[in-house]
């Protein structure tokens, strides 16, 4: 089934609804809906279909992502009964969409800021203003909409059907990549029934950010697929191609970059496995924020790196449509990674906020021992002396940032560990089991070549962090 979706022959453009309507009849949003109403609502088989979806074609991918964590999850987490029966319902009969409408053209990732707004009038409520960058944005059926109280600092989150009127689609966007998914700018004018409201009532953007979570956390399994494929055909491609009496692969440092998106994968899956095996996406997962800003800064860069390598070891044949590869089309799609969901350097930041916010809170000496205390550093805190001698009372904005990055590649190393562990009782164990993906399989010795990879990382980026916070940077 999913061989017909495959990114190297689906059309660049919108998923036509008859193409969503052939998965929703094999059943791919059953798992985020509740056992009650005749779906499966199992975390596993969500990150599964996603990591799945993902190495056929990442925007569909993505796709899914939005419509299953995004949207039914919440839907289940937090709807009324009745608003679960009116959703789900209309999914098990239907070919519909639901996507989420939170960015605003003037603001970005500036969410506090958002200009929607939501007042209650006559016992019902009132949502208006303008969101763009919303996947499916001439497609879907169901949104949930993020908006501001127009007269306090709360904010609500309403579900709203597109039959019912006032959510308009203005301006469908030409983007650079993730096609399939049809971004565009929408005016909202709506009326919201109180049952359609959901029951988040965080302070502030509280539930915007564990929504985030699960979103950021779902890179790891998109990561995890999409790399296995560029892997497979990276090493397809060096090996047929003729070089003289040889191959490509016989160059040794070609070898170098095939090795080097194996070793990508190796890490994303290994961040595949945390989500798979520590998360749930059936629970709240706020507690969890660490190690989701984490996992979406370090497999997104992991993503746009291995595209660029993989584009390279294409040569010409990588920069057209139309050639026997994917790289074109992997670079643009794997691009935006570091931009959705936030962009990375103000995720990073974020993250070196959290931990050194654990360092005061906590006593603690030195960053080194948050890692030793955080339990998504412990692991891997005695192999990362990059950590000692970091000044944390004279950090600028830049260093923040840049020690944020360290942080997600320190989670990395940790679920390396966990990875390892894992695999050593029981040995020869691989995520793989479909037979054509055995080149995919690893090992422990595999992953001790990822981590060296990712020590490398550390190390300049330990050279950076005193770049910036010298004289010369200022």
């Amino acid at each position: 089934m999913l061989p017909v979706f495959d990114s190297n022959t689906l059309p660049q453009e919108p998923l036509p609804k008859e193409r969503w309507a052939q998965l929703m009849d094999e059943g791919i949003c059953l798992p985020a809906i509740p056992v009650a109403h005749e779906g499966r609502h199992n975390h596993r088989e969500m990150c599964e279909v996603i990591e799945m979806m993902s190495e056929y074609n990442l925007p569909l991918g993505m796709y899914t992502m939005i419509v299953t964590v995004l949207f039914l999850r919440n839907v289940a987490l937090s709807g009324s009964s009745r608003l679960q029966a009116e959703v789900f319902e209309d999914f098990l009969e239907n070919p519909v969409i639901g996507g989420i409408a939170f960015t605003e053209p003037e603001h970005g990732s500036s969410l506090s800021r958002m200009k929607t707004t939501y007042e209650e009038q006559d016992g019902s409520y009132y949502v208006r203003g303008s969101k763009h960058w919303q996947a499916f944005s001439a497609q879907a059926d169901w949104w949930i909409v993020c908006a501001r109280q127009y007269a306090g600092k709360q904010f609500g989150y309403f579900v709203h059907r597109r039959s019912d009127g006032g959510f308009v689609t203005t301006e469908v966007y030409d983007s650079l990549g993730l096609k399939n998914l049809g971004y565009g700018l929408n005016e909202i004018d709506i009326r919201v029934a109180p049952h359609r409201r959901l029951d988040k009532r965080r302070s502030g953007l509280g539930d915007t950010a564990e929504i985030l979570c699960a979103s950021r956390f779902s890179k790891a399994a998109m990561s995890s697929g999409f790399l296995r494929r560029l892997y497979r055909e990276a090493l397809s491609q060096t090996q047929s191609r003729q070089i003289g009496k040889g191959s490509l692969y016989d160059i040794e440092y070609v070898r170098y970059k095939v090795s080097r998106i194996r070793n990508h994968y190796v890490i994303c899956n290994a961040l595949y496995h945390h989500l798979l095996l520590e998360e749930d996406y059936t629970c709240d997962i706020s507690g969890s924020m660490f190690a989701s800003l984490a996992t979406k800064v370090l497999s997104s860069e992991l993503m746009l790196d291995s595209a660029i390598d993989y584009q390279q070891l294409c040569g010409g044949e990588g920069y057209r449509t139309g050639a026997d590869n994917i790289a074109a089309h992997a670079l643009l799609d794997a691009r935006v990674y570091t931009i959705f969901d936030g962009t990375n350097d103000l995720l990073c930041q974020h993250l070196a906020d959290i931990a050194l916010h654990e360092m005061h809170v906590g006593g603690f000496a030195n960053l080194r021992d948050v890692l030793q205390a955080n339990p998504y550093s412990r692991f891997a805190a005695a192999q990362a002396p990059q950590f000692d001698d970091i000044d944390t009372q004279n950090l600028n904005q830049a260093g923040r940032v840049v020690l944020g990055r360290m942080l997600s590649r320190v989670f990395g190393l940790d679920c390396l560990v966990r990875r390892a562990q894992r695999l050593h009782q029981l040995p020869g164990a691989g995520l793989v089991a479909r037979d054509h993906e055995s080149q995919a399989r690893y090992d422990r010795r595999d992953i001790r070549q990822a981590s060296k990879l990712l020590m490398l990382n550390l190390n300049a980026l330990r050279e950076e962090l005193d770049y910036v916070q010298s004289d010369a940077c200022a």
